[in-house]
């Protein structure tokens, strides 16, 4: 199984007792034991695809797992949801006319990456023992941090069925989905994605709570996956 995240913070508790890979990555941090690895790979699209493609070269997992932290879609949720990907969209995508919807990927022709439905229902009944209230949900991913109401909410505009916004969660799904290989995702919500956004605040949240939890998730479904 391969973990990929963005940001030392999120994967601290996950990899503070394996040693260090001997692969030598594009510019990425890799840990690897008992056959999980997981990579560090830096915020954004194009360094999540390259980890991701990157584990599906050198290390062929047998499903690839994208954790973080992730912005909310309305002002009144908790800090602290746990959302388990079902599915995952680009919402920056907008090949029009190429396409016909925003969202929908030139050459593949979909909008929606569905999650690998058996290895999201081990993630959400693990998360669950943890965080009673975890859910399944689809992610939307953008190269932005979203600190604006008006932007936030024009995104749950555009796509309703969303649980959560981040940087990372499609594009691992959209290598995963072309190299054939399961995916999903476990994301914690960090901030309401609007003007209170508070970067030390959402950092120190993702390097104590967050990073906790996702080292419990993996580490309760690794020899299962």
């Amino acid at each position: 199984m391969a973990v990929i995240a963005a940001l030392d913070e999120e994967a601290q508790a996950l990899v503070r007792r394996m040693p260090r890979s001997e692969s030598v990555g594009p510019h990425v941090l890799i840990w690897e034991a008992g056959g999980l690895v997981v990579i560090v790979a830096g915020v954004g699209k194009v360094a999540a695809a390259i980890a991701a493609q990157y584990a599906c070269d050198v290390f062929k997992p047998r499903c690839i797992i994208a954790i973080g932290l992730a912005g909310e879609l309305e002002s009144r949720a908790r800090r602290g949801r746990v959302v388990v990907a079902s599915g995952a969209i680009q919402h920056d995508i907008d090949a029009r006319p190429l396409t016909d919807t925003k969202g929908v990927i030139p050459g593949l022709g979909i909008r929606l990456i569905e999650a690998d439905s058996a290895v999201s229902e081990m993630l959400l009944r693990a998360a669950r023992y943890k965080a009673e209230d975890a859910q399944a949900g689809l992610v939307l991913t953008g190269d932005q941090i979203v600190t604006s109401r008006q932007v936030r909410d024009a995104l749950a505009r555009d796509f309703p069925d969303a649980a959560c916004i981040d940087m990372e969660t499609a594009a691992v799904a959209q290598v995963a989905h072309q190299n054939r290989v399961p995916w999903s995702g476990v994301r914690i919500t960090s901030d309401s994605a609007d003007e209170t956004f508070d970067l030390k605040g959402v950092m120190g949240f993702g390097a104590d709570t967050a990073a906790n939890l996702f080292e419990s998730i993996i580490h309760a479904v690794v020899d299962e996956l």
